[in-house]
Formats: C-alpha cells, structure tokens, sequence
C-alpha cells in the first residue's frame, strides 16, 4: 500500500511506465528495464497518446491478476474517463491489490479521496489555472499530482522550456509529489533538466517509448540509466 508514494518521497527521482496496451509482456519489459512503477488502464475510449482503445475491469481482469501477482514494482490503473464509473470498480481495484488509482481531478470522486487503502494520483490538465493548481496542490484532495498540462493539439511536440518553467512553478508551490507524463517528446537526456525542476518523477509513454517491444525497453533503460546519474 502506498508504495509508490514511498518511492517519491525517498528518491531523488523515479521512472513510471505507463503501458501503451494492458500487456503481461510489456509489464515484464518494464520491470526488467527498471522502473519504479507500471500504470495501465481501463474504460478509456481513445487514449491520445497510445491512440488505444482500454476496455472494462472485468475484460481486463485476468492480465491485471498476472501482472500483479508478478510485479516487483507497484502498479496502478487509470480508471475511466468517467467519475461515477470509476468509483464503480474501486473497490475491487482494492480488493486486486493496485497501489494507486489515476484519474484527473475533474473525474475524482469524492469517495475516492476519503480512501486511505490506496493511493489518489491526480491528474491536472490544459484546462486548470494555475490558481487551480496551486489550491489543489496544497489540499487534501491529492496524494500525487500528475502535470497532464500540454494541451491534445501538441501532444507529440517537442519538450520546451516553456513547458520545463511550468513544471518547475507547479513542483515548487506543491506540498505534493509531482510527476511529468511524455505528453511531448521527451528524451532520456531531458532527465537532468526535469529533475532541476523540482518534479519527482517521469513517466514514460507511447510518445516517448513507442509501442513496441524493442523501443519500450531500450527507451525504458536508456531513462533508468539517466536517472541513476542524478
């Protein structure tokens, strides 16, 4: 419980993959290449960065089971697009052993906050203010803050110091953990400039790492290798 939370709060700065497709083999590559966390997903009609559909819990529940029976990392879901769907499965999201739901702040029900036996990583987007940020950065309403905060039509772009001051005013008005998501393009050698920044932790997607095998674990090594530099 809470393990990854622990992981922020300890080390200098951690790795996240977040899988492009609920895979027991891409999970397996991304534990092997070292990250301190896996994220998968569900009831997600079209997920820009993948450009994956995530179907329901239950159509995702056997490989879900394998790979938290195996993991050696914890591992956390995205649970819809949707809050009253989300606070549906949360329970049994519990009950599976997950370390950490993911949802944006605007599908995070109120029953999911109150919860003590996981571990609420909110997501913010291209929509909050940053007088938003800043209360929600500061309140009980979060255990770790993702910085979702590129808007969809420049997803892909390359990372810019534009983006890099943003990152750096929200990690450093929060009394949270603060992760990036590749929402740009993002290279390992992007690492010591994230870490300047002040946030916790990168996570690494289909942008970053593309879909298959082989990009996955070299791009996932290349960003571990970064990281133990620091």
């Amino acid at each position: 419980m809470h393990q990854l939370l622990t992981r922020l709060n300890t080390k200098k700065m951690c790795l996240i993959a977040s899988l492009p497709e609920n895979s027991y083999e891409l999970a397996k590559i991304a534990w092997e290449a070292g990250v301190d966390a896996i994220k998968v997903h569900i009831n997600v009609s079209l997920h820009r960065a993948s450009q994956n559909h995530f179907g329901s819990l239950e159509e995702n529940k056997a490989v879900f089971k394998s790979i938290l029976a195996d993991s050696p990392v914890p591992v956390g879901i995205v649970a819809g697009e949707q809050g009253f769907a989300a606070e549906a499965v949360v329970d049994e999201i519990v009950r599976m052993g997950f370390d950490f739901i993911s949802l944006y702040g605007h599908h995070t029900p109120p029953t999911l906050v109150m919860r003590d036996d996981i571990t609420n990583f909110l997501a913010l987007n291209f929509s909050y203010s940053f007088e938003e940020m800043r209360i929600i950065a500061n309140s009980f309403v979060a255990d770790i803050l993702e910085l979702s905060i590129v808007a969809p039509e420049n997803y892909g772009e390359r990372l810019s110091a534009r983006e890099l001051a943003k990152y750096e005013f929200i990690a450093h008005l929060s009394n949270k953990p603060t992760v990036v998501p590749t929402q740009k393009l993002i290279y390992p050698s992007d690492v010591i400039a994230l870490y300047k920044t002040g946030v916790k932790a990168v996570m690494v997607g289909a942008i970053a790492m593309g879909k298959n095998k082989e990009s996955i674990k070299a791009t996932l090594k290349a960003f571990r290798s970064e990281i133990d530099k620091l």
